[in-house]
Parts: C-alpha cells; sequence; structure tokens
C-alpha cells in the first residue's frame, strides 16, 4: 500500500461510528517517548537524527503488526503530501514543516501513526471516532509495549517517561477529545466553558491543535498535566 492509496478512503476517526459521533468527532491519544541513548531532538545534530531514525524504522519494520504499515520520509513529500497528512491528523504542522531527518508510520487503516523525530523521538498517536478513549488507552499501551521489547526509552523511576518539553514529563501522555460545539458558538457561551475547563487543567485549542485557530466550531479538548498524574487518571 502506498501513500496514494489512503486519500481513496476515510480515516479511522473520519467515519462518525463511534459513540456520541454527532458531538465528538475523535478519540486521540498521544504518547511522547525517547530513545536513552540519544539527546533530546532540540539538542540532537543531524547524524543523531538520521541514527535515531534508522533505528526507530528497523524496530518499527520488526514488529508484527497484523496489517499493512506505510513507512514515509516525511523530507522526500511534495507540500502538498505533507498538508494531507496533516489535514488527516497523522502528523503535526509543526512535523510538517520543521526541517531535518523525520519520518512517519502509518497503519493503513489510519488507526494509528508513529511520528519519528518530531518534538520528541518517537510520538505513538491513536485516534478513534466519537467518545472511546478506554479503547484507544488500550491500543496505545499495546502498541507502545510492542515497541518498547525493541527499543530503550529514556525512563527515571522517580519522574517518569523523560521527554523534550517538560510538561509531558511522567506518563508522555496526552488525552484530546475533538468536539463539534456550534451551538455554544451561537450562543457565545465558548469563552465561559474555556475559563471553566482550564480551572481543572484542561487545554481548548483549534482543529490542527496547538497553536492553530478554531474552524467550523471544531475544537480539540486536551489535558495540560501529566506529571504526577496516572494514564487511568488522566482519561478520567
Amino acid at each position: 500500500m502506498k501513500l496514494d492509496d489512503l486519500a481513496h478512503n476515510n480515516g479511522e476517526w473520519l467515519k462518525g461510528c463511534g459513540p456520541e459521533s454527532d458531538i465528538v468527532i475523535s478519540s486521540r491519544i498521544r504518547l511522547a517517548r525517547n530513545l536513552a541513548e540519544f539527546p533530546f531532538i532540540s539538542r540532537a545534530s543531524e547524524q543523531d537524527r538520521r541514527q535515531i531514525e534508522s533505528v526507530l524504522r528497523s524496530r518499527i519494520m520488526e514488529v508484527e503488526w497484523g496489517g499493512d504499515l506505510i513507512y514515509v520520509e516525511i523530507d522526500d513529500l511534495p507540500g502538498i503530501d505533507r498538508q494531507f497528512l496533516v489535514e488527516r491528523h497523522l502528523i503535526s504542522r509543526e512535523h510538517a514543516e520543521s526541517q531535518g531527518t523525520r519520518a512517519v508510520a502509518i497503519q493503513c487503516g489510519e488507526k494509528f501513526s508513529l511520528m519519528v523525530n518530531e518534538e520528541d523521538h518517537l510520538r505513538i498517536q491513536v485516534m478513534q471516532s466519537g467518545l472511546a478513549l478506554k479503547n484507544v488507552l488500550d491500543q496505545v499501551n499495546t502498541i507502545d509495549d510492542l515497541i518498547e521489547e525493541k527499543v530503550a526509552y529514556a525512563y527515571q523511576e522517580k519522574l517518569g517517561y523523560l521527554t523534550a518539553c517538560p510538561t509531558n514529563v511522567g506518563t508522555g501522555m496526552r488525552v484530546s477529545v475533538m468536539l463539534h460545539l456550534p451551538a455554544l458558538v451561537i450562543t457565545r457561551q465558548m469563552d465561559k466553558v474555556f475559563r471553566a475547563l482550564q480551572k481543572i487543567s484542561l487545554a481548548v485549542r483549534g482543529l490542527y491543535g496547538e497553536g492553530s485557530q478554531a474552524m467550523g466550531d471544531f475544537y480539540q479538548i486536551s489535558n495540560q498535566v501529566t506529571l504526577g498524574r496516572s494514564e487511568e487518571e488522566l482519561i478520567g
């Protein structure tokens, strides 16, 4: 299967078949992971980045995924293909626009993607239609375990998983749901909702995550804190 084939099908999260999918467009969990033997991406040389990509590519392709996996080097893609991957939420805007060696592995049904050399060495992302966070958690944990059998993650007993951004330290987990909220926009209640969510450590972002604007009344709601919280607490 090739990248062009993805354009002829809807991604898993676009199917609109999950629980409460009339409001909750998708559920997503992303794990940030780094290899123990290399510096964080912000401190890595281009040679380091090439080695990280090479190690992760070989280890990812060793895993029995039970289906086709597309592995794509981002630098080789034309701009239109990068934009397509961003719009499908298979890579971040930062991953598409940055420089240097980087890649993404995509499950052919778009149930998960593995970003290599984004802000962290590896970002594992699972998305499903509707409000299905517990199912997504089970899947992302399975993927994480399969990869961790092949590589040594940067992990510290007291702090947990070590990440490039301190706000991700701990579980390294970001939980988010994408909601369609036109009624709150029409009644001008969104600002009140935003303030209430901030008080309980939840972030509200636009359609494409951090730094993006809300379009079409779509909003991403996600956790702001990972350190000191268990995965179950974050899901709750």
